[in-house]
């Protein structure tokens, strides 16, 4: 009889063991402080005047001195110079620019400051109409290291003298004129402020001036309080001898190198 077939005994496979992974905790940031906001400064938007370029403007006469050097003979030292001619006149609607300002050049102009002519610091802008009215020729003398301008003498005036100066058929002989306006016996009308873009027009006193020139009751700058402050008064001022010293040492400079020992005497006309 035919045996059964033996069965076959089952293996078991071992169970895995399922790893169940924990997730890894999360890293707490921690909060960053944040600095705090700063608070917005407000700027002043009122220009500092006192650091900004200005105009002047004079609607009424104000003294021109002019000045030219003539000789009759080709100059090689200013020794050959013979004569300096003389202009004198007005200007009426002189205006007249600051460039440089720091403070006390706006100062000087509101207080009406001024010597007898013109700063270095004001330069000529613009005038309406200017009128020279009379002439004067002076005769050009060097002794020692001196220049001086002294009045003709007769017979440098005499055209039958042999001393006489044919002054009209001399030439002028230098590369500057002399030019300058004389201001101590001027006043301004008005200061143009921030002269170079906003254009602030006001009185000697300060005061905002309307489209017809007219003060308003809005003061820009308190000048009585400036005065009283006293702060600003050192200003560079310039009187007619000084316009002429430098004027003479430009000339030096420029068409007379080897002269510049020379220098203007004070005893000049």
């Amino acid at each position: 009889m035919a045996k059964a077939p033996a069965k076959k005994t089952a293996v078991k496979k071992p169970t895995k063991k399922v790893v169940i992974k924990k997730p890894k905790p999360l890293a707490l940031k921690k909060p960053v402080a944040k600095a705090p906001a700063k608070k917005a400064v407000k700027k002043s938007t009122t220009p500092d005047y006192f650091k900004l370029p200005f105009e002047v403007y004079y609607s009424d006469h104000v003294g021109v001195n002019q000045m030219e050097f003539k000789s009759d003979v080709k100059c090689k030292s200013f020794r050959d110079v013979k004569v300096v001619h003389q202009e004198q006149g007005g200007s009426w609607g002189l205006s007249l620019y600051c460039p440089k300002n720091n403070g006390p050049e706006l100062y000087c102009c509101l207080t009406n400051g001024h010597d007898e002519v013109q700063p270095e610091w004001l330069d000529y802008l613009d005038e309406e109409n200017i009128d020279f009215n009379s002439g004067t020729n002076y005769k050009v003398v060097v002794e020692g290291n001196e220049i001086r301008f002294e009045y003709l003498t007769d017979d440098e005036e005499d055209e039958d003298s042999e001393e006489y100066l044919d002054i009209d058929n001399m030439d002028y002989c230098c590369s500057y004129t002399f030019m300058t306006y004389e201001l101590g016996d001027s006043c301004p009308d008005y200061i143009i402020l921030d002269a170079d873009d906003t254009r602030i027009k006001v009185n000697l006193d300060g005061y905002l001036l309307d489209e017809n020139d007219d003060a308003t009751e809005e003061q820009i700058i308190d000048v009585e309080k400036l005065i009283e402050s006293d702060e600003l008064s050192d200003y560079e001022v310039d009187e007619l001898w000084d316009a002429k010293n430098k004027w003479v040492e430009s000339i030096l400079k420029k068409d007379f190198p080897k002269d510049t020992n020379l220098s203007l005497s004070f005893k000049t006309k």
